[in-house]
């Protein structure tokens, strides 16, 4: 058995050795760098398929799959219940697990020091207030603390394109500023774009570790601070399961961690498996999706990224429980950003060009319906 995927999605390693155990099928698995490199390998290889399953197609490229033809229905022999909106008409792909990508924030950075009550508060050690969604980024009190992937080079920053997007449409009231020019507003002020969601993640960001034994305002070194935080930033874009993944980091289940989850302006994103239309083992590659639909495959799914099953009756793991956010994200439809992705990427990199060359920004792009 074939499977082919790509090094941003997790496959659960006991999971697929239990497979093999009980049904006697060996499963290869072949990883491309990026999902536009396995669509772009199915459809090179569509007279002649590569692999027998493909796992990891998010909600952006799901559409364009599907319509593509690149995969065949399949119906599950024991379909368990789906976390809302996951389904796909027609069984013509099958939900595997999800992200809710939100702003990700660093709780002590925002805290205000001590001081006596006869004290003035001091407004340069005054931290700004907490995030409350995408708004901040291009807020000049926080743009200079943030720092966020690249959507010309990671696709978590495609994903905040689309939250962008959502939040500040192009065609939306005239008076309303579109999201090129929030684009530019951000980097203007100083958000930081770093080239792969790992890099903003996972170096710049300051967030992970357990808080200080005191609390900030009392500790000897005072109050975190740009400067204190050696270059790190206390804000990103990350996932509402970023707290759970760094429990996993530490030696045993954490008391406490600081990074936080802001629960607004989160968008959804669905990662999903389906059979290659021509697979040599189509009927073999059935058995192995409907592993995938199982508690075993399920409860493993949870990935560098926080992802979540996409069954909804799928026990948490302990760091998920302790640290996980549930939030009410926005949920795109997979034809309206499949249709429209590549050109908002298109228009972020002018945006990032012309900034960095000094060009003004591009106007926002404005149809007129006439009556």
């Amino acid at each position: 058995m074939r499977v082919l995927t790509h090094r941003d999605f997790h496959l659960p390693a006991d999971a697929l050795a239990a497979f093999t155990e009980d049904t006697g099928i060996e499963v290869l698995v072949f990883r491309e760098n990026t999902p536009e490199d396995v669509i772009d390998l199915l459809e090179r290889s569509r007279a002649h398929p590569v692999a027998d399953v493909v796992v990891g197609v998010d909600t952006l490229d799901l559409q364009l799959v599907i319509d593509s033809g690149l995969v065949q229905p399949y119906v599950p022999l024991a379909p368990g219940p789906l976390v809302e909106e996951l389904a796909v008409s027609d069984h013509a792909m099958m939900p595997v697990s999800y992200i809710d990508a939100c702003l990700n924030y660093l709780p002590s950075f925002y805290v205000e020091p001590q001081r006596s009550i006869d004290e003035l508060p001091d407004t340069e050690l005054a931290p700004p207030p907490v995030p409350a969604g995408l708004d901040a980024l291009w807020d000049p009190a926080h743009a200079n603390t943030a720092v966020i992937p690249d959507a010309e080079s990671a696709r978590m920053g495609v994903y905040l394109l689309v939250a962008l997007e959502r939040r500040y449409p192009q065609s939306g009231a005239p008076e309303a500023m579109p999201w090129p020019r929030v684009l530019d507003e951000m980097l203007r002020w100083g958000t930081e774009l770093a080239p792969t969601w790992e890099v903003a993640v996972f170096e710049r960001f300051a967030g992970g570790e357990p808080p200080p034994q005191l609390p900030i305002s009392q500790d000897e070194s005072g109050p975190v601070t740009l400067e204190s935080l050696g270059g790190r930033l206390p804000l990103t874009w990350g996932t509402a399961g970023m707290p759970s993944v760094f429990a996993q980091y530490q030696p045993g289940l954490p008391a406490s961690l600081d990074i936080a989850v802001v629960t607004e302006d989160c968008v959804r994103i669905g990662f999903y498996a389906g059979i290659v239309t021509g697979a040599r083992n189509a009927s073999l590659a059935g058995r192995l999706l409907d592993a995938m639909g199982e508690p075993l495959f399920q409860f493993g799914t949870g990935s560098r990224f926080g992802a979540r099953p996409a069954r909804s009756d799928i026990v948490s793991t302990p760091e998920w429980t302790e640290f996980g956010v549930t939030v009410q994200p926005y949920r795109p439809d997979p034809a309206y950003v499949g249709a429209n992705w590549r050109q908002w990427q298109l228009t972020w990199g002018q945006v990032v060009r012309n900034f960095r060359t000094g060009t003004p920004p591009p106007p926002p792009e404005v149809t007129v319906t006439l009556p």
